[in-house]
């Protein structure tokens, strides 16, 4: 009974050794997959501005990819030292090659300041650039009550 044991156990050592060395060749690699498209990703950005009935100051751009009708929520503000202005956008993003695209409308849904009776809606937002660049240009144009 002890040899039956001892020639099993050899048997299987013996089995468990060669599959260890066979697991090292190279072998075929092909995996097929599903991944979601990102909803909820954020991006942050903040630079100058300067155009009418406005002036100059800083404005600053939250997207949410995944959000609004045309696949991307924008919340903007645009502040300067004679007050400020906020509201948001539906814009279709699209990334050519290294470029993102926003295309899209905007309204101005509050203010403060010299601008807190600022509205408006149906506003066009454009814009985009290199997605390795630090800044690229964004526009909102349109007419404004207040």
């Amino acid at each position: 009974m002890i040899t039956r044991t001892f020639i099993a156990a050899t048997v299987v050592a013996a089995g468990l050794g060669i599959a260890a060395t066979q697991s090292h060749a190279a072998q075929r690699f092909d995996i097929s997959g599903q991944v979601n498209a990102p909803t909820g990703a954020t991006m942050r950005q903040s630079g100058p501005f300067n155009g009418t009935p406005l002036g100059a100051g800083t404005l600053t751009v939250t997207t949410t990819i995944g959000r609004g009708a045309s696949g991307a929520r924008v919340n903007f503000k645009m502040v300067n030292r004679r007050g400020q202005i906020w509201g948001t956008g539906d814009v279709k993003l699209t990334f050519p090659g290294s470029k993102v695209s926003y295309n899209g409308t905007a309204r101005i849904t509050g203010g403060s300041g010299a601008f807190r009776n600022l509205r408006g809606s149906g506003l066009r937002l454009v814009g985009g650039g290199d997605l390795t660049g630090t800044r690229f240009p964004l526009r909102l144009t349109g007419v404004v009550t207040g």
